[in-house]
Parts: structure tokens; C-alpha cells; sequence
């Protein structure tokens, strides 16, 4: 991630207003913008053991006191993977928000939402890959590449 610094020169200014003169002060915050591409890159690596299904991710959205919020969050798959099948299916899920989120007591039940599965094709080992896009109401749109490692299954499975 790449970094810009601009120094910015304020002067203190008297302002005649013909009555009396004022001092003007201001206070300028750098923060971290998201690059111009449109949607933040997000990388994840998952494991996954012979043809069983594993969720490699999940999205909602919600309001505060767990209702769904409309519009809604999206996901669609962008890359299916070369070795297995991914699938998105909407469902009730378990969401983890953090406990400062005001969502959190949500955490609780399942939430309306949406989960991605990847099942890797019968026999394959290795290393496969797919591509997500999620999307939240007030338009935050993240690009999710899912590195998934197929192990062997154990005999007899």
C-alpha cells in the first residue's frame, strides 16, 4: 500500500469585518483512500480435504436490530475455479460481527445472507483458485480471490 504525503501551509488570517477582526483555524485529517480501481482487493486461502464442500465466504446486510436491510448485500462469482465447483446460495447464516459493531447481538441467531462454496472435483489434490465480488448497500464493493488447497481425503471416505 502506497502512501502520498501533502503538507499543507495555513497561515492564520485576520478577516476585517469592519467591526472587529477574527482569527480563522482549521484542522485537516489525512486518511487512507481507497485506491481508484473502484473495489478493494481482498485475498483469503482456505483448506479443503477431498470432495467436501467448505465455505469460503459469507455476506449480509443487516440493521441494527437484525432486520434485513434493503437493499440488500449482493455476491456473484467472477472466476469460477479450473478444478471444482463454487456455488452461492442464499441462506441463513451465522455472522461474526465484531463487538463493537452495533450489529453484534445479531451474532446470536442467523442472519438472512449470503454463503460461497467451493467442492473440489472428485480425485483432485492441490492448489485451485476463484474469485468473488461482494457488494454492500452504501455501494462498498470488495473483489475476494479465494487460494483454496485441496488435500487428500483419508482412506475410506
Amino acid at each position: 500500500m502506497r502512501f502520498k504525503l501533502f503538507m499543507l501551509a495555513i497561515a492564520s488570517a485576520t478577516v476585517a469585518t469592519g467591526v472587529s477582526a477574527q482569527t480563522a483555524r482549521y484542522q485537516v485529517t489525512v486518511a487512507h483512500v481507497e485506491p481508484a480501481s473502484g473495489y478493494q482487493k481482498l485475498h483469503i486461502a482456505k483448506a479443503a480435504v477431498g470432495s467436501t464442500p467448505i465455505r469460503v465466504w459469507a455476506n449480509t446486510a443487516i440493521d441494527p436490530d437484525c432486520s434485513v436491510h434493503e437493499p440488500g448485500a449482493t455476491l456473484t462469482l467472477l472466476e469460477p475455479p479450473a478444478h471444482g465447483l463454487a456455488t452461492i446460495r442464499d441462506e441463513p447464516y451465522f455472522a461474526a460481527f465484531p463487538p463493537a459493531n452495533p450489529r453484534s447481538a445479531c451474532n446470536a441467531h442467523k442472519v438472512p445472507g449470503h454463503q460461497a462454496y467451493y467442492t473440489a472435483a472428485a480425485g483432485y489434490v492441490g492448489h485451485d483458485r476463484l474469485m468473488l465480488q461482494g457488494a454492500s448497500p452504501d455501494g462498498a464493493v470488495r473483489r475476494i480471490t479465494v487460494d483454496v488447497t485441496v488435500r487428500q481425503a483419508p482412506p475410506g471416505r
